[in-house]
């Protein structure tokens, strides 16, 4: 509220003039209009508040009805407790495929044939079987025993077969050295049409 001019006039008396009566007008307007400005905003910013702070306890109810029969403290547990077993799986997969590459390379050692190399892996059970800290298994013994009897079967056969000694090919020499020698001599003539020259 600005100062009336009949107010001014009756304070100043004789010293008063119009233009001393309207540069009071504008000070006290500078310093009271923007005071009233701010009381302004103040009212209204404090009916939002209160309108909000009426919110608040509808919004606590849908919060509590919301929660209801929620325990957020179970459901975290058991989300934690899936994430860690998530993680123990990884880890055990980790350890099983190095056993089953270990297994492999002594499968391969102990001649399986590589045919059925990958049947015998797929129907092996690994979770006995231990890493030592150097990569290689544990038990290694006892493991070559269970394929040799497990898997036996599949190993490849590398020994070659001679023939037999009771019945040898047509023509071949009776077994004295005489007869070797007539049996060599005969084959190198058939061959290159003359006798091996005697040292």
């Amino acid at each position: 509220m600005a100062f009336k001019r009949a107010e001014i006039r009756e304070i100043l008396g004789d010293a008063y003039t119009d233009e001393i009566a309207t540069k009071l007008v504008g000070l006290h307007r500078g310093v009271v209009d923007p005071l009233m400005d701010d009381l302004e905003t103040a009212k209204q910013d404090a009916a939002k508040y209160k309108t909000e702070a009426e919110k608040v306890p509808g919004l606590q109810k849908d919060l509590d009805e919301a929660r209801k029969g929620e325990d957020w403290k179970g459901k975290y547990e058991k989300e934690h407790q899936s994430f860690e077993d998530y993680k123990g799986q990884i880890a055990r997969d980790a350890e099983t495929a190095k056993i089953k590459a270990a297994f492999k390379k002594l499968l391969i050692e102990e001649k399986i044939s590589e045919k059925t190399l990958e049947a015998v892996l797929n129907a092996t059970d690994y979770s006995k079987m231990k890493l030592k800290e150097d990569g290689t298994l544990d038990g290694v013994e006892d493991l070559k025993k269970d394929i040799d009897t497990r898997w036996g079967g599949f190993k490849v056969q590398t020994r070659q077969r001679g023939e037999r000694v009771d019945n040898p090919p047509a023509g071949a020499p009776g077994g004295s050295e005489s007869g070797v020698r007539e049996y060599i001599r005969k084959m190198h003539e058939a061959r290159f049409g003359t006798a091996p020259q005697q040292n």
